[in-house]
């Protein structure tokens, strides 16, 4: 019993000794940094805000060559209208023109601007090209507005405004792992509108046989919208696209 007692004792010591021993370590500590560290508790640096006029201008900068080659593009359909090419269908009673042919080349052109910058590049893309494209012909405008086909001329214009717009919505919501599906279908889709509103109101009650013409363009941009997957799989480690996409 005696040798019980004295261990009890002596353990009481011991723990007696270890919280004094806590205890006088907490009197030195001044404050919770000398625990933690400074670096744990220090202040977060707030982040800027970005510049809305230096966005702006970045903005425009991105726009610039997007919006060239969309130009470029649409004036050589322009240039090209009246030269025919026998063998790749006809409109209105008409050999399909190169100009025609080309038109597919507008999708692809905002299929690549659409895959590094947004849709909401894509669609100023558009908007911004097309009055500049009619700032930029003056001269063939008069020529086109004082012949008889003002009618072909502004149903094919409008229809592939509306198709432009319609490949930005189609690509913007198929872009994906799938690389090959929203611009395959972003053109499929172009085309098809184009196609739709173009023919009927450019031809309807004169007696052309439309509807096989535009059928045949439909194949006609079909088969491009397949073989402009070749190019655009090559561009795709040049045109990368824009952080938030998630590669895509």
């Amino acid at each position: 019993m005696s040798a019980f007692e004295a261990g009890v004792s002596a353990g009481r010591r011991g723990a007696v000794r270890v919280a004094a021993n806590i205890a006088d370590a907490g009197s030195r500590l001044r404050s919770p940094t000398t625990a933690i560290g400074r670096a744990h508790v220090a202040s977060i640096p707030r982040r800027r805000r970005p510049n809305p006029f230096a966005q702006a201008g970045l903005a425009v900068l991105r726009l610039v060559l997007p919006v060239l080659l969309l130009l470029c593009v649409g004036i050589a359909c322009m240039v090209y209208g009246d030269r025919t090419v026998e063998g790749w269908g006809n409109y209105g009673g008409r050999q399909l023109t190169a100009g025609l042919v080309a038109l597919p080349l507008t999708f692809f052109v905002i299929h690549l601007t659409n895959r590094r910058y947004g849709a909401a590049y894509a669609l100023a893309q558009i908007v911004i090209a097309w009055p500049a494209a009619l700032a930029l012909l003056p001269t063939l405008l008069p020529q086109i507005l004082s012949t008889s086909h003002l009618r072909i001329a502004s149903a094919f214009a409008v229809g592939l405004f509306l198709a432009q717009l319609a490949a930005v919505i189609v690509f913007d919501a198929l872009r994906g792992p799938g690389w090959w599906k929203a611009p395959l279908f972003g053109s499929l889709f172009a085309g098809i509108v184009f196609c739709l509103i173009a023919f009927p109101v450019a031809f309807a009650g004169t007696g052309v046989n439309w509807s096989a013409d535009m059928l045949g363009y439909l194949m006609l941009a079909t088969a491009a919208s397949v073989l402009l997957l070749i190019p655009y799989g090559l561009l795709r480690s040049v045109v990368p696209p824009l952080s938030g996409f998630g590669g895509y």
